[in-house]
């Protein structure tokens, strides 16, 4: 990370890049998927429409068996810190005791952000052990409890004196044996994509 250097991007380019974020950009190139899929033109997916009601019956069954109250929460970053019945975010709000509600808000922005660009595909032989709970997890909510640990232990920031932080220099700071360390990685235990995700950050 230390011999990172930013890449030049044209105007044209950035607008083609903006324009690929877009609403808009999305749903065209989308739909242009669907049609590709629908005309069975695709090597890697295929569809069947005429599976469409047996599919969403099976999705239905399984939200009223799930939540039968219908009250279902929604699937985020911030649920998959709660896993196995912790109180992370409760130690989360006492060490932020004493902040501004604006202080309290970009802590945990930065929280959320690192921890989401840190989850990818785990791999299926990955676990994290929560020397906390003494509970183990696998998959993005292991992945999301290892960044949450670390992200309260400072691993992202550079000031000692504000550890629940992610800036810039404490990511360019981060070596990819603090990472594995913070993720339990080890030839036993091994993390897809340990490097990548060191890069992303």
């Amino acid at each position: 990370m230390d011999n990172y250097q930013p890449v030049a991007i044209a105007e044209s380019q950035q607008r083609a890049i903006a324009y690929l974020r877009t609403p808009a950009a999305i749903r065209k190139q989308c739909d242009r998927l669907f049609s590709l899929t629908c005309a069975d033109q695709l090597p890697h997916f295929r569809c069947n429409l005429t599976k469409l009601d047996q599919v969403a019956n099976y999705v239905i069954q399984v939200m009223r068996d799930e939540y039968p109250d219908l009250n279902i929460p929604f699937h985020s970053r911030w649920r998959h810190f709660e896993v196995g019945n912790g109180s992370r975010l409760g130690e989360l709000e006492e060490k932020l005791a004493g902040l501004t509600p604006r202080e309290k808000a970009r802590t945990k922005y930065d929280l959320a952000i690192v921890s989401v660009l840190l989850d990818a595909g785990a791999g299926a032989a990955w676990e994290y052990h929560e020397q906390e709970t003494g509970q183990v997890f696998s998959r993005s909510e292991g992945l999301a409890v290892a960044s949450f640990r670390m992200f309260c232990q400072g691993a992202f920031s550079s000031d000692s004196e504000q550890p629940l932080q992610a800036n810039a220099q404490g990511l360019q700071n981060l070596t990819v044996d603090k990472l594995a360390e913070g993720f339990q990685v080890s030839q036993r235990n091994p993390l897809v994509g340990l490097n990548g995700r060191l890069q992303l950050l």
